[in-house]
């Protein structure tokens, strides 16, 4: 659009340009009237080539005057010095500010257009400014609150781009999401083997399992978290798209502390894998952001609730399901069981040497 608003402006500008010099015609030399050229005389006293001999010179000068005239700089060097000269001006200038206008308008337009995520977050960080002037924000929380959406625009950008998928076609938009979501989809051993079985079958229902894991990645909740605040939901499956998380491993402990932090994870980590067992064999779920966190959150509920959609014709899903279970519970149950008898082996150490 920009482009076609310039070519019309250089389009028009040449027109009228062509128009200012025909009032050269309409005033012939010979009428004894002043005209806009004459002006030009004293200078060339020394030229042999005069400006109002030479074509593409009147050419030159009306295309120079007819580009200050739109663009409101009017250098004054050259004017009308005739009733008819005047006319035409008159019609010039009334065009050249219509026309003007509509270029500044669709330039503007354009230019916003082409960085919409940086129009919205300058619009965003605005209303914050003044929500924090208005409700008088300490300074200390002002710097948090800055540095919480700055850090933010990137959550914001990925939202709209999200939005665009959702225009896509089902089978565009289910590709799109599986080359965006593969690489932690393979990190979830019970998603990466359904997903392999429905790539491996030539017929019968693996696009439906296909379906099913494209449905999975979609439903994903962004959350967002700012520094030092402690997040995490039982039940939960969490994929870490930027930012360091720390968590704690030690579930005996029910207050998160800094000595519960036992390991540090970085973007494209992943953690709850457990979310469909029971509550007393899940792993501690709390995390503490140690840095602007942004993370990927699918909830127990949500998740059965695709495996009930798909099971009309995903008819092994269900079953699948349990098996994982049943295998992932029997395996906390047996490191819970060595914990407790390793615990009770300390304690009978403890006690012999006292």
């Amino acid at each position: 659009n920009l482009l076609k608003f310039f070519t019309l402006l250089g389009f028009v500008t040449h027109w009228l340009a062509c128009l200012w010099c025909l009032t050269l015609v309409l005033v012939d030399e010979g009428d004894g009237v002043p005209r806009w050229v004459d002006g030009f005389s004293a200078n060339e006293e020394q030229v042999a080539a005069k400006t109002k001999d030479t074509a593409w010179k009147l050419y030159v000068q009306s295309f120079y005057f007819v580009s200050y005239t739109i663009t409101s700089v009017g250098y004054g060097d050259i004017g009308p010095q005739n009733i008819i000269e005047t006319i035409v001006l008159t019609w010039i200038v009334i065009v050249s500010g219509v026309l003007w206008t509509l270029v500044l308008g669709e330039a503007c337009a354009t230019i916003s257009a082409m960085k919409p995520d940086e129009v919205a977050f300058h619009s965003t960080m605005d209303d914050l400014n003044r929500m924090m002037h208005d409700r008088l924000v300490p300074p200390q929380m002002k710097l948090r609150l800055r540095t919480f959406f700055l850090a933010r625009k990137t959550a914001q950008r990925r939202q709209r781009q999200m939005q665009i998928i959702d225009g896509m076609s089902p089978g565009l938009a289910g590709e799109v999401v599986m080359e965006l979501n593969r690489v932690w989809i393979t990190k979830v051993r019970f998603l990466d083997n359904i997903l392999k079985s429905s790539l491996s079958k030539t017929e019968g229902n693996g696009s439906f399992f296909y379906a099913f894991v494209v449905d999975v990645a979609r439903s994903m909740l962004t959350a967002i978290h700012a520094q030092s605040e402690v997040f995490g939901q039982p039940q939960a499956l969490y994929i870490l798209s930027r930012g360091l998380v720390s968590r704690r491993l030690d579930p005996t402990h029910k207050k998160m502390e800094l000595a519960d932090l036992n390991v540090v994870n970085s973007a494209g980590a992943v953690w709850g894998v457990d979310f469909l067992v029971d509550l007393h064999l899940l792993e501690p779920a709390e995390s503490l952001a140690l840095t602007y966190v942004e993370a990927m959150m699918l909830k127990r509920e949500t998740f059965l609730s695709l495996v009930e959609r798909h099971d009309i014709y995903c008819t092994s899903l269900k079953a699948q399901v349990r098996r994982f279970c049943a295998w992932l519970a029997f395996q906390r149950a047996i490191l819970r069981m060595a914990k407790r008898r390793r615990k009770k082996r300390d304690q009978a150490a403890k006690e012999k040497l006292a």
